[in-house]
C-alpha cells in the first residue's frame, strides 16, 4: 500500500510551492512522476505516493509560456526532500492552504455513506396493473443475499462518527478491548435507546458525595497550605487557546516584514508534529451537503463534549499529558465512554453541558464544582470562538493522547479522524454561532444550577453545611435588630426637641449637648464647681436615663447656674 509522504506548502501570488520529505529512496527521472492536471497534482515515487487537490484555483504546466513547473531534489536536506514549483493560472493568494488534511485527495466513500438510511434498498414493487417488477434470477438471488446482510446490520447498533460503525468490537478489536476502553457493557449488542438510561444509572451509582463536598470550597491560594497545587495551577495557568503574542513575538514578526516578494509559509499556526499529523489524518465522510441539518447539530454536540473533557484534561496537566490523560478524556466524555448519540432538537447545548458536567464532579480527580461549571465552559465558548484552527489544534492533541494508549487508540478511528477532516470543511461562523449558545448556557445561572444535576447537589450541601445557614439567618437578625434600635434612638430624639421646643415659660430648657453652650459661658469653666442635680426642679420634667450636671457660675456678685446635660 503506497505511503503518503510527509509534505507542506508555501505559496506567493503566482506561484505555489510544495516540499516534499521523501527519504531514503533513491529518486531519478525514470522512478519519479509528476503530473499537473489543472486543480490536482499527483506524485508518485515508490512507495510514496501524494495526490493534492487545490479547490482555490487551477495550476499551470506550461513550457510553451514559460510557466512549466520544475522539480529540484536535494538528498542531503533531511535524507532526501523534493520540491516543486508550479505556476498558477490567476495570480492571488490561495486561502486555507494549512489545513492539509482537506488537501489530501482521499478515496470517495463508497455507493452509500455507510450510514443506516444508505442501507435500504427496494428488492422488488408492482407497478400499477399490478405486475410485479423483479430482475432476472440469478440477480435476484445476489440481490437477496446482499439485502440480508444489509438488513442485519442496519438491525446492529451503530455508533462513531455519524453513527457510521457497527460490529467494530465483535469482528476487529482484540477481545477484551470494549471492557478496557468503555464503559458501556456491551457496544455491540446495546442500542442507542438504552445506552442513555444505563449510563445515568451507572453515574448516579458511583456519586460519591463525600469527594463532592470535599472539593467544594477549594483554595485557589498558592501561599495557602492547605491549598490543592494541582487545582490551583489548573484554575491559573494559560491555555492555548487564550494565549496571546508577547512583545518580544510582536517585535520579530515586525522585523521580518519586507515589501519583496518571497514566499508565503502557510503553516504557521500549526507546529511541525500537528501539520505532519494533520496530513496523514484519513477518514472516509459523505460529502458535505449530504449532512443535514439535524445531523450537523448532532455532531457539533458530541464535539463539544469531547472538547470539554479534553479542557479538563489540559487544565489539570498544564498542557502536558500524561499517561492518565487518554482515560480522562474518554471518561469525560459522554460520547466517547459510552457511545452517546444526540437528536436536535431533543437535545440541546444546555442538557449536553449537564451532562458532561455531571461526569466531571463524578469520575476524576478534581471534582471543584466552581472549575468544571464555570472555568471549563468559558473555555469552551473560546474554543469555538478560536475557529477552525483552535479546534483542530485540540482534535490534533487528543488524537496524539488517544494515539499513545494501548487502550483507546480505537476511538481516533470511529471519532477523532473522522471530526479532524469534517471541521476542515465546515466554515468558522458555524463554530462561532455555536459558541454563542454556549456563552447564553454560562450567562444564565438557572441552566447550570445544581439543582439540574440530578444528583440532590443543593440538598447534600444543606445538610453537609447547616452552620452557614444558620449564620446568614443570624446576620439578617442582626441587621434587623440594629436597624430597628437606630430607628428607636431617632425617635428618641425627635421627641426630646418637640419636649423642648413645647416647655412653658420659668422651666429650665434642657440642653442636649455641652457644645451647644454659649461661648462666654465655656470660656468660665475655670471657676466652675460640678454638682449632681438629680433632684433639681428644673430637671423635673427630664427625659429618664439622663445625667445632668449643674455648674455654678461665679461671674462677680452673681450667680447664673448652667445646666450641662449628655444623653
Amino acid at each position: 500500500m503506497p505511503i503518503t509522504p510527509r509534505f507542506k506548502l508555501s505559496q506567493t501570488d503566482s506561484q505555489l510551492t510544495i516540499t516534499i520529505h521523501i527519504p531514503h529512496i533513491r529518486v531519478s527521472i525514470s522512478s519519479m512522476e509528476t503530473l499537473v492536471d489543472g486543480s490536482d497534482f499527483h506524485f508518485y515515487s515508490s512507495p510514496y505516493l501524494l495526490h493534492l487537490s487545490f479547490p482555490a484555483g487551477r495550476l499551470v504546466d506550461d513550457a510553451e509560456k514559460c510557466r512549466e513547473a520544475k522539480a529540484t531534489y536535494d538528498p542531503t536536506l533531511n535524507n532526501g526532500t523534493l520540491t516543486v514549483v508550479i505556476w498558477k493560472e490567476e495570480e492571488g493568494h490561495w486561502p486555507d492552504m494549512d489545513l492539509l488534511s482537506n488537501l489530501v485527495n482521499r478515496a470517495e466513500m463508497p455507493t452509500g455513506t455507510g450510514m443506516v438510511q444508505d442501507k435500504i434498498s427496494v428488492i422488488s414493487s408492482t407497478d400499477h396493473d399490478g405486475k410485479d417488477l423483479e430482475g432476472n434470477d440469478d440477480d435476484g438471488d445476489a440481490n437477496s443475499v446482499d439485502f440480508g446482510e444489509d438488513l442485519k446490520s442496519c438491525m446492529k447498533p451503530h455508533y462513531g462518527f455519524l453513527n457510521m460503525y457497527h460490529s467494530v468490537f465483535t469482528a476487529y478489536a482484540r477481545e477484551g478491548l470494549s471492557y478496557e476502553m468503555l464503559e458501556i457493557p456491551d457496544p455491540d449488542e446495546t442500542h442507542a435507546d438504552v445506552r442513555r438510561d444505563l449510563r445515568l444509572d451507572a453515574e448516579t451509582d458511583k456519586f460519591d458525595s463525600e469527594r463532592y463536598l470535599g472539593d467544594l470550597f477549594l483554595s485557589d491560594d498558592p501561599n495557602d497550605e492547605y491549598a490543592d497545587m494541582i487545582y490551583v495551577e489548573a484554575a491559573q495557568m494559560v491555555p492555548h487557546w487564550k494565549r496571546t503574542d508577547s512583545v518580544d513575538d510582536l517585535a520579530s514578526r515586525i522585523h521580518k516584514l519586507s515589501t519583496e516578494e518571497k514566499q508565503s509559509q502557510q503553516v504557521e499556526f500549526f507546529t511541525e508534529d500537528e501539520s505532519i499529523r494533520l496530513a496523514s489524518t484519513k477518514a472516509q465522510l459523505p460529502p458535505t451537503s449530504a449532512i443535514s441539518s439535524e445531523q450537523k447539530g448532532s455532531l457539533l454536540l458530541s464535539l463539544m463534549d469531547i472538547l470539554y473533557a479534553y479542557a479538563y484534561d489540559h487544565r489539570t496537566t498544564c498542557g502536558d499529558p500524561s499517561c492518565e490523560s487518554s482515560w480522562t478524556v474518554v471518561m469525560i466524555s459522554q460520547t466517547l465512554s459510552w457511545f452517546e448519540s444526540y437528536t436536535p432538537p431533543y437535545d440541546n447545548v444546555a442538557q449536553v453541558l449537564r451532562w458532561s458536567i455531571r461526569r466531571a464532579i463524578i469520575y476524576p480527580y478534581l471534582r471543584n464544582f466552581k472549575f468544571v461549571s464555570k472555568l471549563l465552559v468559558n473555555d469552551l465558548v473560546e474554543i469555538f470562538n478560536g475557529g477552525r484552527r483552535t479546534v483542530l489544534r485540540c482534535l490534533l492533541q487528543i488524537h496524539k493522547i488517544l494515539d499513545r494508549s494501548e487502550f483507546h487508540y480505537l476511538f481516533n478511528k470511529i471519532y477523532i479522524s473522522p471530526y479532524i477532516c469534517w471541521v476542515q470543511q465546515i466554515s468558522d461562523d458555524d463554530l462561532t454561532q455555536f459558541a454563542t449558545e454556549i456563552s447564553i448556557c454560562l450567562r444564565d445561572d438557572r441552566v447550570l444550577e445544581k439543582a439540574s444535576f440530578a444528583l440532590d447537589l443543593d440538598i447534600l450541601e444543606n445538610n453537609a453545611f447547616p452552620d452557614d445557614d444558620e449564620s446568614r439567618s443570624s446576620n439578617d437578625v442582626d441587621d434587623t435588630s440594629s436597624e430597628e434600635e437606630s430607628s428607636s434612638d431617632e425617635e428618641i430624639e425627635e421627641k426630646m426637641d418637640s419636649d423642648t421646643e413645647s416647655c412653658p415659660q420659668g422651666r429650665n430648657p434642657v440642653v442636649k449637648k455641652a457644645s451647644t453652650l454659649l461661648d462666654d459661658q465655656i470660656g468660665c469653666r475655670d471657676g466652675l464647681n460640678e454638682e449632681v442635680c438629680s433632684n433639681d426642679q428644673g430637671l423635673a420634667n427630664a427625659e429618664p436615663n439622663v445625667l445632668a450636671a449643674m455648674y455654678t457660675e461665679h461671674s462677680g456678685q452673681e450667680e447664673k447656674k448652667v445646666l450641662i446635660m449628655e444623653i
